[in-house]
C-alpha cells in the first residue's frame, strides 16, 4: 500500500505544485477531485491533448494518479436522472483512463425520500452494471464509496457484490462506517474482497450526533487506522491510503504529520 492525498487539501493549487507537494512530503500518489472546480485542471471538459499532457506531467514527476474522485451517484427515482448519472460516470471513466488513473470513486447518493432503501440499492446496483463493462474496457474500476446512505460496509458490499463484477469495487472510508456502528474488523470483513481504493482522515463526533464529525490529526481522533493498516496488509492490500481533508488543515500541516503517522502503522503491520 501507499500514500496519496485528495486535492481537497489543496484545491488551489495547479497540477505542477500539487505534483511538487506530493514530492515534498513523501507521497507516491496524488487524487484529483473532478467536478468541484479544483485548480489542478483535470475534467471532463478537459481536451484530449492536454490529459495526455498530465499523464506525461504525473510519469515525468514520478507520482501515480491513483483515483479519480466524481461526484457521480445513482439513487434517483426517475429513471432519466440515472441514466445522466450514468452517462456522467462513463466519461469520467474515459477521462481517468486517459490521463492514467485506474480507478474512480462514485458514491451511492442518500436514499430519496419516499424511496425504500431497498428500491435505492437496486437502483445503485444496475446503474454500476450499466458501467462495468465499459469500465472494463478502459482499464479502470469503478469504487463505490461507503457514504451517504452507503456508509455502513456491509451495504456497500451487498451493492458491489450484486454487481458481480471485477471492475466494479469499493472505495473504503472507514470512518464513515465506524460512526455509523460497525467496527473496523466488522467493516473490513465486508469490504475485505472489493476494496481497491482507501481514504484515511481521523476525526472525532459525539455519540449522540455521528453526523458532526470534527475532523483531526492522524492519532487524535476516533479512528484506529493502526488497526486497519494490519487488516489490509493482511489480504496483501495495493491500492492507496488516500487522504480526504477538507477545510480542515493547511496543506502543510496535515501532509507531513498524517504521512509520519501512517508510515509509522505500515511499518508496524509489516513487521508482524
Amino acid at each position: 500500500m501507499y500514500l496519496s492525498f485528495m486535492t481537497f487539501v489543496c484545491p488551489e493549487y495547479e497540477l505542477d505544485r500539487a505534483l511538487a507537494t506530493a514530492i515534498r512530503y513523501g507521497y507516491e500518489a496524488i487524487e484529483p477531485r473532478a467536478q468541484e472546480g479544483h485548480n489542478h485542471g483535470i475534467e471532463v471538459s478537459t481536451t484530449k491533448k492536454e490529459r495526455a499532457r498530465i499523464k506525461a506531467q504525473f510519469a515525468d514527476a514520478g507520482i501515480q494518479m491513483c483515483c479519480l474522485a466524481t461526484s457521480c451517484r445513482y439513487a434517483f427515482a426517475d429513471a432519466k436522472d440515472r441514466q445522466q448519472m450514468i452517462e456522467a460516470t462513463r466519461q469520467h471513466i474515459e477521462l481517468a483512463a486517459d490521463c492514467g488513473a485506474p480507478t474512480i470513486r462514485v458514491f451511492g447518493g442518500p436514499t430519496p425520500e419516499g424511496m425504500d432503501f431497498a428500491d435505492a440499492k437496486k437502483y445503485v446496483s444496475e446503474s454500476l452494471a450499466a458501467v462495468a463493462d465499459f469500465a472494463k474496457d478502459h482499464d479502470v474500476c469503478v469504487c463505490l464509496e461507503t457514504h451517504d446512505a452507503y456508509c455502513r460496509a456491509a451495504d456497500a458490499a451487498e451493492v458491489v457484490a450484486r454487481v458481480g463484477h471485477p471492475h466494479i469495487a469499493i472505495n473504503w472510508d472507514m470512518m464513515h462506517c465506524i460512526r455509523t456502528g460497525e467496527t473496523v474488523e466488522e467493516a473490513f470483513g465486508y469490504v475485505r474482497d472489493y476494496v481497491r481504493h482507501t481514504h484515511i482522515h481521523d476525526g472525532t463526533w459525539p455519540a449522540d450526533d455521528p453526523g458532526n464529525v470534527t475532523i483531526t490529526l492522524m492519532g487524535e481522533g476516533m479512528v484506529p487506522h493502526d488497526e486497519a493498516v494490519k487488516l489490509l496488509a493482511s489480504i496483501d492490500y495495493q491500492g492507496a491510503l488516500s487522504g480526504e481533508w477538507i477545510a480542515a488543515f493547511e496543506p502543510e500541516e496535515v501532509l507531513a504529520h498524517d504521512a509520519a503517522r501512517l508510515r509509522e502503522y505500515i511499518a508496524a503491520a509489516e513487521a508482524e
